[in-house]
């Protein structure tokens, strides 16, 4: 063979051969390093994501009891029977925490809706303005679901108020 003509055969045999290497084998296997490279990234930011969970509730037990905690205040907050001799305890605690006399105290019916039951608790109460301000504030923002629902006072000439009040307390349906 000529000389001439080997030198560029060769040269032309080596593009071919280092086209299709390029093409066969080179590229495939950066194809499958950029994929692997990605799921790693991917892998890696699953991983970060896990432990950020992880982190943030690490004590599910300490997660479960405050969960709990605030069940059994709703639970108290609306009883599951009207109880209303705890609510009339209350009164009176209150009564005399404020310094409110209690002249009388009268239950009313239940009424029932879907969901909730309510009743009634009337009174008859005798005290200072004051007093009487601190004692219904007292009632209403006490551990239950009260509601005021008549009010109604006549005043005398000793600065002594007397006043019939109706509170309705509430708990949920059996």
């Amino acid at each position: 063979m000529d000389e001439k003509k080997f030198l560029p055969a060769i040269i032309f045999v080596m593009i071919i051969f280092s086209f299709g290497w390029y093409k066969f084998f080179y590229e495939p296997a950066l194809r499958e390093t950029l994929s692997m490279e990605l799921e790693a990234r991917q892998l890696r930011e699953v991983e970060r994501e896990i432990l950020e969970l992880k982190a943030r509730h690490e004590n599910f037990s300490a997660f479960v009891e405050a969960k709990e905690l605030e069940l059994d205040a709703a639970k108290k907050f609306l009883p599951t029977t009207p109880a209303q001799e705890k609510f009339i305890d209350e009164l009176y605690r209150a009564a005399d925490f404020y310094q409110v006399r209690i002249a009388s105290v009268q239950v009313d019916e239940k009424s029932s809706a879907e969901k909730i039951q309510s009743q009634v608790v009337n009174l008859n109460v005798e005290t200072n303005y004051i007093s009487l301000v601190n004692f219904i504030r007292a009632i209403l923002d006490g551990e239950r679901l009260t509601r005021l629902e008549n009010f109604s006072a006549t005043s005398a000439d000793n600065g002594i108020i007397s006043c019939a009040l109706s509170f309705e307390i509430f708990a949920a349906a059996p």
